[in-house]
């Protein structure tokens, strides 16, 4: 008797070092695809700062090679088996509000009220991660992508200056072609961000908006002598063979002198500084032509989907991404500038400070415009990627005519679909 009571209690403590051991494995996994040079730095960085605030959680990381696409893809499927992460890396805008509206993420707004959200992120930033009064994400960084970045070495070396109109970007991009250095770096997936600038450049910020919220046609004569300036401009010096290249592998064309100038988000910063250059003085910056009152952003959130299994870490994670600590810890290694408006500018290298400073001057002065892509509709964003990238292949009229064709016909379509969203009234 006495024997079987010992033997009870042994796989009572058993049991309970078991369920112990079960709780203490469980974690708040956070999905992303900072993968290379110094995104994963920032991570890093990142989670690090998470654990020392929250001693008592657990942070875990799966990397999803990829973009937003392949995100999305991968969310799908864990929808499907009810199996999401804490949280996620998410694009803002609609991407975010197509799984608000499919009632797959939790709303934040404990988090949002803990950090301030409405004291420390810009009206703008609020717009288009708040839907029916309710935050669904926490904006963590803030890219630039319509700033031009530039080997200084190849510049000096031909006594160029960084252009202010086209018809000068035109003549340095001749100068260094015809010294044998290829004027424009490009990648495969990246064009649809050089097409902003000439957007702006036609339409002016509030045609911009417009095609953006579905109330421009495609087929406008505007929008049609934006796509020329893209082919005519841009296009035209893309570097020989750029359809084969991803964006860390065209950076690297610019780094070994092969080519002289690259548009891409400003987490290239972190990349070049990966790779020894030095900020300021192997490379600099300058606004794309028809940008200088305009900066065009794309933001990386946090987003915690509904379902997740440690709830309360996913919200530490989330509230660790709005802080300052966090986004100090994060934008450091980034290249990129801290979403919450408290983060002191002395975080940044001088390129960084000099993006800093230049949103400073634009947010007071001009217009801050968000990642177009991410404001339509997500078929339309996709096709019209798909589009651009068609067009830079083939800079053709026949091709531009069958390209404002497809695009109009699907903004048609979506309107009937009242698929579009004017963000500004969110």
């Amino acid at each position: 008797m006495y024997r079987n009571k010992r033997v009870v209690v042994s796989l009572i403590a058993a049991l309970v070092l078991l369920m112990s051991a079960s709780v203490s494995i469980q974690a708040a996994e956070m999905w992303h695809y900072w993968l290379s040079g110094g995104e994963k730095e920032a991570l890093d960085a990142f989670l690090d700062k998470a654990r020392e605030l929250y001693p008592n959680s657990e942070f875990t990381e799966r990397g999803i090679p990829g973009s937003t696409s392949e995100m999305r893809r991968q969310l799908g499927a864990a929808f499907m088996a009810n199996d999401p992460p804490e949280s996620y890396q998410s694009a803002i805008g609609y991407d975010m509000k197509s799984y608000v509206d499919a009632g797959r993420l939790a709303p934040i707004d404990d988090v949002w009220a803990a950090i301030n959200g409405d004291e420390v992120f810009s009206e703008g930033l609020q717009s288009m991660v708040k839907f029916d009064g309710h935050a669904y994400g926490i904006p963590l960084n803030t890219h630039v992508i319509s700033h031009i970045f530039y080997n200084k070495a190849i510049f000096d070396k031909y006594n160029l200056t960084p252009p202010t109109t086209w018809d000068e970007y035109k003549q340095v991009s001749k100068t260094l072609r015809d010294n044998g250095i290829e004027p424009f770096a490009a990648a495969t997936g990246w064009t649809l961000a050089q097409f902003y600038g000439p957007l702006v450049t036609v339409l002016g910020p509030e045609g911009y908006l417009a095609l953006g919220n579905g109330e421009l046609a495609f087929t406008d004569p505007r929008v049609r002598e934006a796509f020329e300036l893209y082919g005519d401009a841009f296009v035209s010096s893309y570097m020989f063979g750029w359809s084969g290249y991803g964006w860390a592998e065209a950076a690297n064309e610019v780094i070994n002198g092969n080519a002289a100038m690259y548009l891409n988000g400003d987490w290239v910063v972190a990349y070049f500084e990966q790779s020894g250059w030095t900020p300021g003085e192997d490379f600099g910056f300058f606004p794309t032509p028809g940008t200088e009152d305009a900066i065009i952003i794309q933001v990386d959130a946090l987003a915690a989907p509904k379902g997740a299994k440690d709830a309360e870490g996913a919200r530490n994670l989330l509230t660790v991404a709005g802080g300052v600590e966090g986004q100090s810890a994060f934008n450091k290694y980034k290249g990129s500038v801290a979403a919450n408006l408290d983060v002191q500018p002395d975080i940044y290298n001088p390129i960084l400070r000099e993006t800093y400073d230049r949103f400073q001057r634009v947010n007071a002065e001009g217009t801050i415009l968000p990642n177009q892509l991410f404001m339509l509709p997500p078929s339309l964003y996709q096709e019209l990627a798909k589009q651009v990238e068609m067009y830079a292949l083939n800079p053709t009229d026949k091709v531009l005519d069958g390209v404002l064709k497809t695009l109009e016909s699907m903004r048609q379509d979506l309107i009937k679909e009242d698929a579009f969203v004017k963000w500004q009234d969110m």
